[in-house]
């Protein structure tokens, strides 16, 4: 397997590409390619992307921040990689990495014992001129999670047996109870900074939060409040994010971004009638807006300036959801910038505690396994819609239990990365990938009978229930997992003992919380006998049994109805029409993968173009130079009419005239997108009729059944 790495280029971009391109390490620049610039060129080609967004964006250099990131991956001495393999696998990872919409130069080298690829990839992207964002340790974790895939569907370091992988369960259970506080200092650092906008501000709010910041030479620290030692700037993220550069950069932004949207916010306010009208108006001028289900909480966004969404509370109470609709009703048109909630109070309100280990142990077979690694597994698994897609699961949370199985530890609440056949990424929830492994394997569920006070209410969806001396004041189980006996008046439920079962609290605390259906079911008290007590529950039963019947009568006529509408006369027949929108949705996924190349190649053009737009004088400058001087004149300019004969000559080959204005082409790039977004609307009502079709199936068959 490889070792992966990544970190931010501030300074001296040539200096970083000169390193990766020197011909001793890579065979004579043999082994050196570059993706949309020539790896000789590759500096001004970036810069004149950065200076393209820059005008895109109307931002001035000063805020350019990164130039530049520099990702390496080593591949072990172990493993029989070829030079040529190595780059190859380089390339690959750089183009899954960034969808292939930057430029970036691979350079392999072979001068050590392990060969190794540096990557430089621009910060800014010529596809739509955005940024490439980096969240800590998550970055780092996907660059790996693709590398490590890349290796093991090359067969470099491939283990046969997976049960070699992880370690025993005590041990990793003991390792799993471990902790570090690490993740609640970036939690709190990265609220201060979504807020703060200059370094005394930032300073304060995190004294509030319980963080002593202190800056000792060139390095930042971070003392938790009852920690004996504080925490390093860099050990915090793979950027240069919380050092005192990496702050100040923010702040900046930070500053900008917040005058930009108020000033936005107070020229429409005046003509504002409803909430509805001042999201539209706002998004009007540049700034989009959204609510956060969870918390209820406004978040501004400048579209323009590429910036981060802004909490509402950072500009003012009267910004904020409440605040606004009071000024639109009082019809005021002033908003209060005043902050009377403290920032540890918004902090407690605000802030998600998400799990800070994977809750549930899943048991792998081989059909999931894909293949094993030293880093971990490969699973194959499907999304949401049934299509077929890859993950990776790190070594880490990877362990064999006492009877030789291999399971897997998932974070219920945490989301995956999976990566499709066609090379394009999507997510999975832990709590769906969970499910889908367990109903895989066949995993038999408990049954726990459910007695008269614990059901809340009972109806054709499923069963409510309502356990107020574990704070549960009401968990819903779907029909599916319902089992009602009408001559024993019983009804009994079905839980997973893995699988996270949400419900709301009892109490003012509106937000849902998870239970494992193992808890659940110890909190149920098992396995209830039904006796003389329960005959209400066999009233309930019988009520809710027979109003299923007509129901399902109505639902099996309806469906019928349906199904002759369409020719299908039997509940195999489904399976055509399933079929048929299977190759649907492959249809408009190949429509859009299409679509999206054709775009990267629309942008590539119109980057050639602008290039020689740019240059044309220096070019023409040099050709009418007498002959004596155009070595000289060469010299002092190479860089420019070799990034110009570079462009124009990809522009010659695919038959475009250099006169071609570059906006036009960038035009044709935003109307590609719109295409892009209705096709990806199609294929969404796509999934829905699929998902739909495959229900009515389901019905058919268990109507049939009963």
């Amino acid at each position: 397997m490889a070792i992966t790495k990544i970190h931010a280029v501030k300074v001296r971009l040539g200096d970083a590409i000169n390193y990766i391109e020197n011909p001793d390490k890579t065979d004579g620049q043999e082994l050196i390619s570059g993706y949309n610039t020539a790896p000789q060129t590759a500096v001004l080609d970036f810069s004149i992307t950065a200076a393209m967004a820059r005008k895109a964006r109307n931002t001035s250099a000063k805020k350019q921040g990164n130039l530049a990131y520099h990702l390496i991956q080593s591949f072990s001495p172990d493993d029989a990689v070829t030079p040529e393999l190595a780059h190859k696998l380089g390339r690959k990872l750089a183009m899954e990495f960034t969808d292939g919409k930057f430029e970036f130069v691979v350079a392999t080298h072979i001068n050590k014992d392990s060969i190794h690829n540096h990557i430089i990839i621009n910060a800014v992207s010529f596809y739509d001129y955005k940024k490439l964002r980096t969240v800590p340790y998550r970055t780092a974790q996907q660059i790996r999670s693709i590398s490590d895939r890349l290796c093991m569907e090359s067969q470099l370091s491939v283990i046969k047996n997976p049960q070699q992988l992880g370690q025993l369960y005590p041990t990793y259970i003991q390792k799993k109870r471990t902790t570090s506080n690490r993740t609640e200092v970036r939690k709190k650092l990265n609220f201060c900074l979504e807020r703060a906008t200059n370094y005394a501000q930032f300073l304060q709010m995190a004294q509030e939060l319980g963080i002593s910041v202190c800056q000792r030479g060139k390095h930042m620290t971070y003392l938790p409040e009852g920690a004996g030692r504080a925490i390093r700037d860099t050990s915090l993220a793979d950027t240069d994010k919380f050092t005192y550069t990496g702050l100040m950069e923010r702040l900046e932004d930070n500053a900008a971004e917040q005058l930009f949207i108020r000033e936005r916010i107070a020229k429409i306010f005046p003509s504002v009638s409803t909430f509805t009208d001042f999201i539209k108006q706002l998004q009007s001028e540049g700034v989009k807006a959204r609510v956060k289900k969870q918390t209820g909480q406004l978040l501004y966004k400048a579209a323009d300036l590429d910036g981060t969404w802004v909490p509402a509370d950072a500009l003012g109470d009267g910004f904020a959801l409440a605040g606004l609709e009071s000024a639109i009703k009082s019809k005021s048109g002033i908003l209060d910038t005043n902050h009377s909630t403290s920032i540890a109070e918004l902090y407690q309100d605000l802030t998600t505690n998400y799990p800070k280990s994977c809750d549930t142990s899943v048991r792998l077979t081989s059909r999931q396994i894909c293949s094993a690694g030293k880093r971990g597994v490969l699973l194959q698994i499907h999304d949401s819609s049934g299509n077929p897609a890859k993950l990776m699961i790190d070594n880490s949370h990877i362990h064999t239990t006492p009877d030789g199985s291999v399971s897997a530890d998932i974070g219920a609440a945490f989301s995956y990365d999976i990566t499709y056949d066609d090379g394009t990424r999507g997510t999975i929830r832990g709590t769906d990938l969970i499910r889908q492994i367990d109903e895989e394997n066949l995993t038999q569920p408990l049954s726990v009978s459910l007695t008269a006070n614990q059901i809340m209410a009972m109806s054709l969806r499923g069963v409510t229930v309502h356990l107020p001396q574990y704070h549960i004041e009401r968990l819903f189980i779907p029909e599916r997992y319902v089992q009602r006996n009408v001559e024993q008046g019983s009804c009994a439920i079905s839980l997973y003992p893995g699988w996270q079962y949400s419900y709301v609290p009892i109490g003012s605390e509106k937000t849902r919380k998870s239970i494992s259906g193992a808890e659940l079911a110890q909190s149920l008290g098992g396995v209830v006998q039904v006796g003389t007590s329960e005959s209400s529950l066999a009233r309930r039963v019988t009520n809710v049994e027979r109003r299923a019947g007509i129901a399902n009568a109505k639902e099996l006529g309806k469906i019928l109805s349906g199904m002759a509408d369409s020719g299908l006369h039997f509940a195999a027949d489904f399976d055509k029409q399933i079929n048929t929108y299977h190759r649907k949705e492959m249809n408009l996924r190949n429509r859009i993968a299409d679509l999206h190349a054709k775009n990267k190649t629309y942008a590539a053009v119109a980057h050639s173009l602008q290039v020689c737009k740019t240059y044309k004088s220096v070019w023409m400058a040099y050709v009418s130079q007498p002959q004596p001087y155009k070595e000289t004149y060469y010299k002092e300019n190479e860089a420019v009419l070799q990034t110009y004969s570079r462009a124009a000559s990809q522009l010659d080959g695919m038959g475009i005239s250099l006169g071609t204005e570059p906006e036009k082409v960038r035009q044709l790039v935003t109307e590609t997108e719109g295409r892009i977004a209705d096709l990806i609307a199609e294929l969404e009502k796509v999934r829905k009729s699929n998902r739909a079709i495959q229900e009515d199936k389901e019905k058919v068959e268990q109507i049939q059944g009963s």
